[in-house]
């Protein structure tokens, strides 16, 4: 089969690999669409995470969101047969088949006739997101900000929008992505090249003084970080400047995975008593609910795919998402 497979930093190449070998109780999936994820922009660009792409010759192959049609079953799984349209999660999937492995076959989900192919391939970030929103538990009233407008963060927002009345402010560097995040629904947009997001959200929100604490507190029920500090950043990290946005026992959820460590001053953990929760992945639950919501029509991932690539142009893909004021999601279609 051909597969899009990464040798080092910015080095994707499209080669004839072996097509996976099934054992019993696994799954080929013959792949239609797949997204490139923030964690596959880190392995592009710096040879990070490596785990998150699956093994082949001296390479990697990358991509975990995905849909497809089951071309093959090894013995028999419950409820699946050759032909079915599906999406489900595995690494590899930059290629034209990926293999399900039999504890996994569980997450292996149907597509409703409403759902196609493009937009299933943005179920699994979207079931982050959801997972992230429901760490917070926002009610109707609050004040929200989604710091990071990419795939994640535009997530959050029309899942906020699908389950309370909330304020939503957003901050992003792109305006493109802060375009979206306004036709989604966002209140407010604050692009970070231009303004101090704290000073601004200080502004809208109120300012709190805050005894024994530097900076005064916003008026900032939720903080969601899904931006993170990437080896360029320059300035203070985004999860102090939640950490500096939200109110007394508030929340900050991190959604981000970030490029290099950084400092952080934690003293405003402690004195505002804030609820910091780490967001990773999701339950099958929050797969479903994904679909669900998408099937329903409550959320439109249409509006969010700017790009399609052939697996042939998938170093073309890569460097595509790279850029923040012209892509949002990206998808490889094998």
């Amino acid at each position: 089969m051909k597969a899009a497979v990464f040798y080092g930093p910015r080095d994707v190449r499209v080669e004839e690999v072996e097509t996976p070998t099934l054992l019993a109780g696994d799954v080929l999936i013959r792949i239609r669409a797949c997204g490139i994820c923030g964690s596959d922009l880190h392995t592009y660009k710096h040879g990070l995470f490596l785990e998150l792409g699956a093994p082949v010759n001296s390479g990697r192959i990358l991509g975990h969101e995905f849909s497809g049609d089951v071309v093959e079953i090894s013995g028999e799984v419950e409820g699946l047969k050759v032909g079915d349209r599906v999406t489900s999660i595995n690494f590899g999937a930059n290629a034209e088949y990926v293999r399900i492995p039999a504890p996994i076959t569980p997450a292996i989900f149907h597509l409703p006739p409403e759902v196609s192919y493009e937009e299933a391939a943005t179920n699994e970030p979207l079931a982050n997101s959801i997972h992230a929103v429901g760490l917070a538990g926002p009610v109707d009233g609050e004040t929200v900000v989604v710091i990071g407008a990419g795939i994640i963060g535009l997530g959050v927002i029309q899942v906020l929008k699908a389950v309370a009345s909330t304020k939503i402010i957003v901050v992003d560097l792109s305006d493109k992505r802060l375009a979206m995040a306004k036709q989604l629904g966002a209140d407010v947009v604050i692009n970070a090249a231009s303004e101090d997001p704290y000073q601004k959200v200080l502004e809208i929100t109120g300012s709190t003084p805050i005894s024994f604490a530097d900076q005064p507190a916003g008026g900032v029920d939720i903080v969601f970080d899904c931006a993170g500090v990437s080896r360029e950043h320059a300035g203070p990290p985004t999860l102090q400047q939640a950490l500096m946005m939200v109110k007394e026992n508030g929340r900050v959820v991190l959604v981000a995975v970030s490029e290099r460590p950084f400092e952080l001053e934690t003293n405003a953990i402690m004195r505002k008593g804030v609820r910091l929760f780490g967001s990773w992945a999701w339950s099958l639950d929050e797969f479903a609910q994904a679909l669900e919501l998408m099937r329903s029509g409550k959320v439109d991932r249409k509006q969010l795919i700017t790009h399609e690539f052939p697996l042939d142009r998938a170093r073309e893909a890569y460097e595509t998402q790279l850029k923040a004021e012209e892509a949002i999601k990206v998808l490889i279609k094998p």
